[in-house]
């Protein structure tokens, strides 16, 4: 018997910012996550936005950044430029292309399925006839 192999690949895209690169993970498991912690995140940084209170704001991006990007992504940039301020608009423009890239991804993996589900379909017909 012809043994079976099948390749499975990790989904998902990489992100390039400040220099560094990064992949955002798109598995139903991790998009459902981001989803939540995106939410909190951006309701505690509108919370902050008055606040001058500047390691709670780090704090809030932390979560945000790892969540987005893996654990200790943001420390990785905050290190590689310290300003607040330019990280707080980064990340509103990074999870704004995060969402369009989901959309697409999920498009495309719909219409894979289909594809898939019509050449299973296709090939059972033929062996039946």
């Amino acid at each position: 018997m012809k043994a079976l192999k099948i390749n499975v690949e990790r989904t998902g895209f990489p992100v390039s910012l400040a220099g560094l690169e990064f992949f955002f993970d798109c598995s139903a498991e991790h998009i459902e996550e981001y989803e939540v912690k995106y939410a909190e995140v951006e309701k505690k940084l509108n919370e902050l936005e008055d606040d001058n209170d500047i390691q709670s704001k780090k704090e809030a991006l932390g979560l945000g950044y790892d969540v987005m990007l893996g654990d200790g992504a943001f420390k990785k940039l905050y290190t590689e430029i310290p300003d607040l301020i330019a990280w707080i608009n980064a990340f509103f423009d990074l999870a704004s292309g995060i969402a369009q890239n989901i959309d697409v991804f999920k498009k495309e993996q719909e219409n894979k399925s289909k594809d898939l589900e019509n050449e299973y379909l296709k090939k059972k017909a033929t062996k039946k006839g």
